[in-house]
């Protein structure tokens, strides 16, 4: 079962959402998966930020999607982030926070262990 979330981020403010649009609730559609994935979208910025870094940007969204093996234990078995980054002042810095993400994420080393993770990297003018 293929699950997907995507976490804005800019100066208007930070929050996830699905295809109803912005959700904060469990129901049929959003659930632990979501929050998971977006768990790991909000690691993965706050530790992109966290390396040293001077440029500038208008906005990152992460679009993070997972397929959810259907097996007990049931888990991600794929998920991938996709990270579209606006007005990017300096792209190898961005793409250097991004690597410096995937290797200090505790989240995403978490889910590393039982899912294959790919990363894509947009930028956008």
């Amino acid at each position: 079962m293929a699950r997907e979330i995507t976490a804005h981020f800019s100066k208007d403010g930070e929050y996830f959402e699905n295809s109803l649009g912005k959700e904060f609730y469990f129901n049929n559609i959003t659930g632990p998966y979501e929050y998971l994935l977006g768990a790991l979208s909000g690691c993965f910025y706050r530790t992109m930020l966290s390396k040293e870094h001077t440029s500038s940007y208008s906005s990152i969204d992460i679009k993070a999607s997972g397929e959810k093996r259907e097996e007990s234990p049931t888990h991600l078995v794929k998920t991938e982030l996709t990270i579209t980054v606006k007005e990017a002042e300096n792209e190898e810095e961005i793409r250097a926070m991004v690597d410096f993400a995937i290797n200090n994420c505790s989240i995403y080393y978490t889910i590393s262990k039982v899912s294959d993770i790919s990363v894509n990297l947009i930028f956008k003018r």
